[in-house]
């Protein structure tokens, strides 16, 4: 896909702004980046994106929203759309970041991004906000996945467990050192079918969600085994 330009979605007052360079600048090359702003633009992006999901879905309850929130600012999908908008290209990075290739790193780029769109709140404020953020998600917006689809593996074997009246799974979180790096391991454990599954991960709540994945398909097929 070829890549867009963010700064075709930009104001001229915004990028010749002090702002906008400080929005791109990581911390591994100045004390002064953007980390305050991506702080910002995380609470702003997060107020707009519920505005957007209460409008266009009237019928969803709570959960079906918060789900669906989390699906569109979680970090996956913000360095999907800073990939597309070519954010990577225009950060300022130290040294060490530019050389390990930092510029493709999703964590940073999903940062600016959000940093940027602090940026659009303060310069040209929340209407103009409200227009950057519905362009560069609409296309994310346009297709979420079902409701049921959104559930992470945690809760859905958690609604399993409970239709069949079953005592909720058990969680055994530790830190391991893998070849000199940190990562997590978690036994998940369902007591009532003796059922015990590994899930390895960078940090817990990932290794949690691959035990609780392995786990889930494991009960369908006990319980398909039970209906056959």
């Amino acid at each position: 896909m070829r890549k867009a330009n963010i700064e075709n979605l930009l104001s001229e007052k915004i990028k010749t702004s002090q702002l906008y360079l400080d929005s791109l600048t990581h911390r591994s090359a100045s004390n002064k980046n953007n980390e305050r702003l991506e702080f910002f633009g995380d609470a702003i992006l997060g107020f707009f994106i519920a505005e957007f999901l209460y409008e266009k879905f009237p019928e969803d309850d709570e959960g079906s929203l918060s789900r669906k929130r989390s699906y569109l600012v979680r970090k996956d999908t913000l360095s999907l759309i800073a990939t597309h908008y070519d954010i990577g290209s225009k950060i300022i990075l130290g040294d060490g970041e530019r050389k390990s290739g930092g510029h493709r790193r999703d964590s940073i780029i999903s940062d600016a991004l959000e940093a940027l769109i602090a940026v659009v709140y303060i310069v040209e404020g929340p209407e103009e906000t409200r227009k950057f953020i519905s362009k560069v998600f609409e296309s994310f917006i346009n297709i979420l996945p079902s409701n049921d689809d959104l559930k992470d593996s945690k809760t859905k074997l958690q609604e399993l467990l409970q239709s069949h009246n079953i005592e909720l799974p058990m969680y055994e979180t530790a830190e391991v050192n893998k070849n000199n790096k940190i990562h997590f391991r978690t036994l998940c454990r369902v007591k009532n079918h003796k059922v015990c599954e590994e899930g390895i991960g960078s940090n817990k709540r990932k290794s949690q969600q691959e035990a609780a994945k392995k786990t889930l398909e494991k009960m369908k097929i006990i319980y398909k085994k039970e209906n056959a």
